[in-house]
């Protein structure tokens, strides 16, 4: 495990490894895009089947009423109403996505503190120009920390992401 900063580290490997369809990919690059220089959030949803497998993204408004350029928060009406759609498509939450405007794909010390445990955080580092990295997290409640985790888009490394 490599530290890294914000008290977050990196443990990769295969048994960890997620995938994501390529087109929620593209839907998360470009609604992070859109929200520039504000960070944008939304949700990620997979089969109860194929828990590791991101199947849907759910774009979301930013709702903080601190400075939305470094921080976001997801209404919980919001994540009620993204559940309930779920459950009628027969999906489950797996985790949230959002993203750090000029800055690195790396958990902030903000994220940790909000993190839910065993949760799929997958954090978009933007710049102007587009998605410069992206990068997954699960955050492990008890070692208060976010353990990083591979991922591909459907049988591909991810563009623009820290893995080769």
């Amino acid at each position: 495990m490599q530290p890294v900063p914000n008290g977050a580290s990196v443990q990769l490997g295969e048994k960890r490894a997620w995938t994501i369809e390529d087109r929620s990919l593209k839907r998360i690059q470009r609604h992070t895009a859109e929200n520039y220089p504000h960070e944008a959030c939304g949700i990620l949803f997979c089969h109860s089947e194929n828990p590791r497998h991101i199947c849907a993204v759910r774009e979301v408004n930013n709702t903080t009423t601190e400075d939305p350029a470094k921080r976001y928060l997801i209404d919980p009406l919001d994540f009620l109403a993204a559940d309930q759609w779920a459950e009628k498509k027969d999906l489950d939450i797996h985790g949230f996505y959002h993203s750090h405007p000029d800055h690195p794909a790396i958990p902030s010390a903000h994220d940790r503190k909000l993190a839910w445990g065993g949760y799929l955080y997958l954090i978009v580092s933007i710049i102007k120009a587009g998605s410069k990295e992206i990068r997954a997290w699960i955050y492990e409640p008890e070692d208060k920390q976010f353990n990083e985790v591979a991922f591909k888009a459907t049988g591909r490394p991810v563009e623009n992401s820290h893995h080769e």
